[in-house]
């Protein structure tokens, strides 16, 4: 079996009786051990599923597979990269707070509550990529003033949030939609700049890579 990094081969080649998750194990270790980060893992040219045929794939031995490829990422460059998605899918969501407040001022009660449920699973993304790209464990200290403001947005959002959650439950649909057409898409708006400031934060670690 054939093991590629990020589309270079490797000199190793698996051809003993190990299995392909054996050999997997071994190369995360390396990988790991050298400060990077497994982004993703194809097998025979089929990204490996998260069911329970990852489990009967990786238990194949490794005499029965063609090829693993593995990508990889230094932290830093994850971290970045991750700012960018969340930044672009901070803009949509700024633009769907209107679309969706007014389909629940029409009374479009249906598409509203399920538009709003794909829009919180969006926003609870970018919460997650904003937690993880702004944490600031050694060496990413120059991070942690853009964390300090994540937290004090964080602590402005959950109020709207609780707001809207109420106002949903109880069928004030009115309140939802000032909730998202306001105070959430004022807040969601914020993140922009915030942002900005966490990508320019890493760029000076980046380059000195």
């Amino acid at each position: 079996m054939r093991i590629l990094l990020n589309g270079l081969e490797i000199a190793r080649r698996a051809e003993d009786d190990q299995t392909v998750g054996e050999v997997l194990s071994e190369l995360r270790q390396q990988i790991n051990s050298a400060g990077n980060i497994v982004t993703q893992i194809v097998l025979d040219g089929h990204p490996l599923p998260d069911s329970w045929q990852r489990r009967q794939r990786l238990s194949a031995p490794v005499s029965a597979c063609r090829m693993l490829e593995l990508t990889i990422q230094e932290p830093l460059s994850l971290k970045r990269q991750t700012l960018h998605d969340a930044a672009e899918l901070v803009g949509k969501l700024a633009e769907r707070t209107k679309p969706i407040s007014r389909m629940f001022r029409l009374g479009d009660e249906v598409t509203a509550n399920t538009e709003l449920a794909e829009f919180l699973d969006d926003l609870k993304l970018v919460l997650a990529g904003l937690d993880h790209s702004t944490r600031s464990p050694e060496p990413f200290a120059a991070t942690s003033p853009v964390r300090d403001r994540l937290l004090e947005s964080a602590n402005r959002l959950l109020p709207t949030l609780d707001r809207l959650y109420k106002a949903q439950a109880g069928g004030d649909y009115i309140a939802v939609a000032d909730e998202l057409e306001y105070d959430l898409c004022d807040e969601i708006e914020s993140w922009e700049p915030l942002l900005n400031d966490a990508r320019r934060s890493l760029d000076p670690l980046l380059q000195a890579q």
